[in-house]
């Protein structure tokens, strides 16, 4: 009997432990500030640690799916899966603070500051700043209705057959499912602004 109470001691000790996530941390290249984001049961949380202090993207969102990068020396992102196709992703530029959040990027050009996405309404895709402030919503966008591009409408989530890649000139380079199921490629001369 002793020893099935210890057996039952140590047990409960150990359950009410509480669970400490870790925390990853990834330095910007220049090593002043750094994209900081850790998992527990309750979610997960974002922030970013700069000479100014902590700035938080997210708290406790319940994902177990965060992925954290620098783009380029000024551009950080952080994202979590919000379901299969669906992603949200924060941006964090100095100067420039936290974005809001982005769905669904489809694309993203660092050098520029700007995101291939899905419009706000549901209806196309659209390049778009990552910082809008009262200016320009949308550089470019295509309904996914436009015979000029002949999507493929079929799919539940029309934006999930569509990828883009951002050429070193800051043209866009779309490949996606047309109306007839084949890949097909464009490119699209409107580029974001530098």
């Amino acid at each position: 009997m002793k020893i099935m109470r210890k057996i039952f001691v140590v047990a409960l000790y150990a359950v009410s432990i509480p669970c400490f996530a870790e925390i990853v941390r990834l330095n910007s290249p220049d090593k002043t500030e750094s994209i900081n984001y850790s998992c527990a049961d309750d979610g997960c949380s974002a922030w970013i640690d700069s000479d100014t202090g902590k700035i938080s993207l997210f708290k406790d969102v319940p994902t177990s799916t965060v992925s954290a990068k620098w783009h380029s020396p000024r551009l950080a992102g952080v994202s979590f899966s919000c379901g299969s196709p669906c992603n949200i992703s924060f941006f964090y530029q100095k100067g420039n603070g936290v974005s809001k959040p982005v769905h669904d990027v489809l694309a993203l050009d660092a050098q520029r500051a700007c995101v291939l996405k899905p419009t706000d309404d549901g209806k196309g895709i659209a390049l778009a700043p990552i910082f809008y402030e009262g200016g320009a919503k949308y550089y470019w966008q295509a309904r996914y209705s436009d015979p000029r591009f002949g999507f493929y409408t079929q799919s539940a989530v029309i934006f999930s057959t569509i990828k883009g890649k951002f050429q070193t000139d800051g043209k866009l380079k779309l490949s996606y499912l047309n109306k007839d199921g084949n890949n097909t490629e464009k490119l699209i001369d409107q580029k974001c602004p530098d």
